[in-house]
Protein backbone atom coordinates (compact mmCIF):
# COMPACT_ATOMS: atom_id res chain seq x y z
CA UNK A 1 0.00 0.00 0.00
CA UNK A 2 3.01 2.31 0.13
CA UNK A 3 2.31 3.05 -3.53
CA UNK A 4 -0.84 4.95 -2.63
CA UNK A 5 1.05 7.95 -1.24
CA UNK A 6 3.39 8.03 -4.23
CA UNK A 7 0.58 9.20 -6.49
CA UNK A 8 1.06 12.78 -7.78
CA UNK A 9 -1.89 14.13 -5.78
CA UNK A 10 -0.07 13.33 -2.52
CA UNK A 11 3.27 14.91 -3.29
CA UNK A 12 4.23 17.84 -1.12
CA UNK A 13 4.38 21.20 -2.88
CA UNK A 14 7.91 22.54 -3.31
CA UNK A 15 10.94 22.15 -5.52
CA UNK A 16 11.28 20.11 -8.70
CA UNK A 17 10.39 16.40 -8.31
CA UNK A 18 8.75 17.16 -4.95
CA UNK A 19 5.85 19.45 -5.76
CA UNK A 20 2.22 18.55 -6.26
CA UNK A 21 2.29 20.10 -9.73
CA UNK A 22 5.61 18.67 -10.86
CA UNK A 23 6.18 15.85 -13.36
CA UNK A 24 9.47 14.27 -12.26
CA UNK A 25 9.09 11.05 -14.26
CA UNK A 26 11.53 9.55 -16.74
CA UNK A 27 10.71 8.77 -20.37
CA UNK A 28 7.62 10.99 -20.26
CA UNK A 29 8.10 11.91 -23.91
CA UNK A 30 7.60 8.26 -24.87
CA UNK A 31 4.34 7.81 -22.94
CA UNK A 32 1.92 7.91 -25.89
CA UNK A 33 -1.54 7.96 -24.22
CA UNK A 34 -0.28 10.10 -21.34
CA UNK A 35 1.25 12.66 -23.67
CA UNK A 36 -1.93 12.78 -25.75
CA UNK A 37 -3.92 13.44 -22.58
CA UNK A 38 -1.36 16.09 -21.58
CA UNK A 39 -1.70 17.87 -24.92
CA UNK A 40 -5.49 17.73 -24.68
CA UNK A 41 -5.47 19.23 -21.20
CA UNK A 42 -2.92 21.87 -22.19
CA UNK A 43 -5.16 22.87 -25.09
CA UNK A 44 -8.16 23.24 -22.77
CA UNK A 45 -6.21 25.27 -20.19
CA UNK A 46 -4.65 27.48 -22.86
CA UNK A 47 -8.01 28.13 -24.50
CA UNK A 48 -9.59 28.99 -21.14
CA UNK A 49 -6.76 31.15 -19.81
CA UNK A 50 -5.48 32.65 -23.09
CA UNK A 51 -2.23 32.01 -24.93
CA UNK A 52 -0.49 35.20 -23.81
CA UNK A 53 1.99 36.98 -26.04
CA UNK A 54 4.97 35.41 -27.84
CA UNK A 55 8.60 36.58 -27.44
CA UNK A 56 8.62 37.58 -31.11
CA UNK A 57 5.49 39.72 -30.75
CA UNK A 58 6.83 41.39 -27.60
CA UNK A 59 10.08 42.16 -29.43
CA UNK A 60 8.16 43.66 -32.37
CA UNK A 61 6.15 45.80 -29.97
CA UNK A 62 9.34 47.06 -28.34
CA UNK A 63 10.93 47.95 -31.69
CA UNK A 64 7.78 49.67 -32.95
CA UNK A 65 7.34 51.72 -29.77
CA UNK A 66 11.02 52.65 -29.69
CA UNK A 67 10.90 53.66 -33.35
CA UNK A 68 7.83 55.81 -32.77
CA UNK A 69 9.54 57.48 -29.83
CA UNK A 70 12.59 58.18 -31.99
CA UNK A 71 10.50 59.70 -34.80
CA UNK A 72 8.55 61.85 -32.35
CA UNK A 73 11.76 63.46 -31.11
CA UNK A 74 12.36 61.65 -27.83
CA UNK A 75 15.91 62.34 -26.71
CA UNK A 76 16.36 65.25 -29.11
CA UNK A 77 19.56 67.17 -28.52
CA UNK A 78 21.42 64.18 -27.07
CA UNK A 79 23.05 63.13 -30.31
CA UNK A 80 22.23 60.09 -32.44
CA UNK A 81 23.14 57.42 -29.91
CA UNK A 82 21.62 59.40 -27.06
CA UNK A 83 18.34 59.80 -28.93
CA UNK A 84 18.19 56.07 -29.72
CA UNK A 85 18.99 55.13 -26.11
CA UNK A 86 16.34 57.49 -24.72
CA UNK A 87 13.71 56.37 -27.25
CA UNK A 88 14.17 52.67 -26.45
CA UNK A 89 14.70 53.03 -22.70
CA UNK A 90 11.06 52.64 -21.61
CA UNK A 91 10.03 50.03 -24.27
CA UNK A 92 13.06 47.90 -23.37
CA UNK A 93 12.25 48.06 -19.66
CA UNK A 94 8.66 47.01 -20.39
CA UNK A 95 9.88 44.10 -22.53
CA UNK A 96 12.29 42.84 -19.86
CA UNK A 97 9.62 43.10 -17.18
CA UNK A 98 6.94 41.33 -19.19
CA UNK A 99 8.81 38.28 -20.52
CA UNK A 100 9.54 36.49 -17.19
CA UNK A 101 5.86 36.74 -16.26
CA UNK A 102 4.74 35.34 -19.62
CA UNK A 103 7.22 32.46 -19.37
CA UNK A 104 6.10 31.62 -15.81
CA UNK A 105 2.49 31.69 -17.02
CA UNK A 106 3.26 29.16 -19.77
CA UNK A 107 5.09 26.90 -17.30
CA UNK A 108 2.09 26.91 -14.97
CA UNK A 109 -0.23 25.80 -17.75
CA UNK A 110 2.13 22.99 -18.80
CA UNK A 111 2.64 21.75 -15.24
CA UNK A 112 -1.10 21.77 -14.59
CA UNK A 113 -1.76 19.75 -17.76
CA UNK A 114 1.03 17.27 -16.96
CA UNK A 115 -0.17 16.68 -13.39
CA UNK A 116 -3.73 16.08 -14.52
CA UNK A 117 -2.62 13.62 -17.19
CA UNK A 118 -0.35 11.67 -14.85
CA UNK A 119 -2.99 11.57 -12.12
CA UNK A 120 -5.52 10.20 -14.60
CA UNK A 121 -3.04 7.51 -15.68
CA UNK A 122 -2.48 6.45 -12.07
CA UNK A 123 -6.24 6.21 -11.54
CA UNK A 124 -6.61 4.15 -14.73
CA UNK A 125 -3.97 1.67 -13.57
CA UNK A 126 -5.62 1.35 -10.16
CA UNK A 127 -8.99 0.73 -11.82
CA UNK A 128 -7.39 -1.98 -13.99
CA UNK A 129 -6.05 -3.71 -10.90
CA UNK A 130 -9.50 -3.67 -9.31
CA UNK A 131 -11.00 -5.34 -12.39
CA UNK A 132 -8.65 -8.33 -12.29
CA UNK A 133 -10.73 -10.04 -9.62
CA UNK A 134 -7.65 -11.29 -7.76
CA UNK A 135 -6.58 -10.65 -4.18
CA UNK A 136 -5.44 -7.12 -5.06
CA UNK A 137 -9.08 -6.15 -5.46
CA UNK A 138 -9.61 -6.69 -1.73
CA UNK A 139 -6.40 -4.87 -0.83
CA UNK A 140 -7.47 -1.79 -2.80
CA UNK A 141 -10.98 -1.50 -1.40
CA UNK A 142 -11.86 2.09 -0.34
CA UNK A 143 -11.90 1.07 3.32
CA UNK A 144 -8.46 -0.48 2.99
CA UNK A 145 -7.07 2.54 1.15
CA UNK A 146 -8.46 4.87 3.83
CA UNK A 147 -7.02 2.78 6.65
CA UNK A 148 -3.53 2.42 5.12
CA UNK A 149 -3.33 6.08 4.11
CA UNK A 150 -4.39 7.32 7.53
CA UNK A 151 -2.01 4.88 9.21
CA UNK A 152 0.98 6.11 7.22
CA UNK A 153 0.14 9.80 7.63
CA UNK A 154 -0.21 9.47 11.41
CA UNK A 155 2.92 7.37 11.90
CA UNK A 156 5.01 9.33 14.48
CA UNK A 157 8.25 8.22 12.84
CA UNK A 158 7.15 9.49 9.42
CA UNK A 159 6.01 12.82 10.89
CA UNK A 160 9.30 13.28 12.69
CA UNK A 161 11.36 12.41 9.63
CA UNK A 162 9.32 14.55 7.22
CA UNK A 163 9.15 17.57 9.48
CA UNK A 164 5.36 17.82 9.08
CA UNK A 165 3.76 18.07 5.62
CA UNK A 166 0.32 19.36 4.64
CA UNK A 167 -0.76 15.71 4.31
CA UNK A 168 0.40 14.93 7.86
CA UNK A 169 -1.40 18.02 9.14
CA UNK A 170 -4.72 16.78 7.70
CA UNK A 171 -4.42 12.97 7.71
CA UNK A 172 -8.16 12.29 7.84
CA UNK A 173 -8.85 14.58 4.88
CA UNK A 174 -6.14 13.04 2.70
CA UNK A 175 -7.16 9.52 3.69
CA UNK A 176 -10.71 10.36 2.56
CA UNK A 177 -9.28 11.86 -0.62
CA UNK A 178 -7.31 8.70 -1.41
CA UNK A 179 -10.22 6.36 -0.75
CA UNK A 180 -13.29 8.27 -1.90
CA UNK A 181 -12.85 11.84 -3.17
CA UNK A 182 -10.07 11.09 -5.67
CA UNK A 183 -11.97 8.23 -7.35
CA UNK A 184 -15.11 10.42 -7.48
CA UNK A 185 -13.16 13.13 -9.28
CA UNK A 186 -11.91 10.63 -11.84
CA UNK A 187 -15.51 9.62 -12.60
CA UNK A 188 -16.58 13.23 -13.18
CA UNK A 189 -15.29 14.48 -16.56
CA UNK A 190 -15.81 18.12 -15.62
CA UNK A 191 -13.73 17.83 -12.46
CA UNK A 192 -11.24 15.33 -13.88
CA UNK A 193 -10.14 17.54 -16.78
CA UNK A 194 -9.42 20.54 -14.54
CA UNK A 195 -8.17 18.95 -11.30
CA UNK A 196 -4.61 19.95 -10.35
CA UNK A 197 -3.94 19.09 -6.70
CA UNK A 198 -3.98 20.65 -3.24
CA UNK A 199 -4.51 24.39 -2.77
CA UNK A 200 -1.00 25.94 -2.60
CA UNK A 201 0.32 26.90 0.85
CA UNK A 202 3.08 29.14 2.15
CA UNK A 203 5.91 27.98 4.42
CA UNK A 204 3.63 28.38 7.44
CA UNK A 205 0.87 26.21 5.99
CA UNK A 206 -1.52 29.06 5.14
CA UNK A 207 -3.57 28.48 1.99
CA UNK A 208 -2.77 30.79 -0.96
CA UNK A 209 -5.80 31.05 -3.25
CA UNK A 210 -4.10 33.68 -5.41
CA UNK A 211 -1.43 31.17 -6.47
CA UNK A 212 -4.00 28.78 -7.95
CA UNK A 213 -3.90 28.43 -11.73
CA UNK A 214 -6.92 30.18 -13.22
CA UNK A 215 -9.59 27.61 -14.09
CA UNK A 216 -7.81 24.78 -12.26
CA UNK A 217 -9.63 22.84 -9.54
CA UNK A 218 -7.92 22.22 -6.19
CA UNK A 219 -8.61 20.20 -3.04
CA UNK A 220 -8.64 22.08 0.30
CA UNK A 221 -8.12 19.56 3.13
CA UNK A 222 -9.49 21.60 6.03
CA UNK A 223 -12.93 21.83 4.38
CA UNK A 224 -12.70 18.67 2.20
CA UNK A 225 -14.11 20.69 -0.68
CA UNK A 226 -12.87 21.61 -4.16
CA UNK A 227 -12.10 25.19 -5.24
CA UNK A 228 -11.57 27.06 -8.49
CA UNK A 229 -10.25 30.62 -8.95
CA UNK A 230 -11.94 33.11 -11.30
CA UNK A 231 -9.53 36.09 -11.53
CA UNK A 232 -11.86 38.17 -13.69
CA UNK A 233 -14.55 38.20 -10.99
CA UNK A 234 -11.93 37.97 -8.22
CA UNK A 235 -13.78 35.06 -6.62
CA UNK A 236 -13.22 31.46 -5.51
CA UNK A 237 -15.86 28.92 -6.49
CA UNK A 238 -16.53 26.05 -4.07
CA UNK A 239 -17.63 22.62 -5.36
CA UNK A 240 -18.90 19.43 -3.77
CA UNK A 241 -16.04 16.91 -4.30
CA UNK A 242 -18.41 13.98 -4.85
CA UNK A 243 -21.00 15.47 -7.19
CA UNK A 244 -19.17 18.44 -8.72
CA UNK A 245 -22.13 20.65 -7.76
CA UNK A 246 -21.32 24.34 -7.33
CA UNK A 247 -21.89 25.23 -3.68
CA UNK A 248 -21.02 28.94 -3.37
CA UNK A 249 -18.81 31.82 -4.48
CA UNK A 250 -16.31 33.45 -2.12
CA UNK A 251 -14.98 36.98 -2.66
CA UNK A 252 -11.17 37.07 -2.54
CA UNK A 253 -11.19 40.59 -1.07
CA UNK A 254 -12.80 39.36 2.14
Amino acid sequence: MSRILKRPMFRKGGSVDEGIITVGRKNYEDAGPVKQDYERRLGILTEAAGKGSSPKQDLYDMLIQGGLNLVSGTGAGKGTLGSIAESFKKPTAQFLQKRPGEEAYQRQLKLAAATGALGAEDARKLAAIKKTGNQLQKDYSPQRVYFETYKQLTDPKAAKFGGGTIQQKYPEAFAEFAAYIGPSIQKNNQLKSSFIGTVPTDNKGAFKFTEMVSGGIYFKPDTKKLYQRDPEKNIIIEYDPYTGKKLRELNLNK
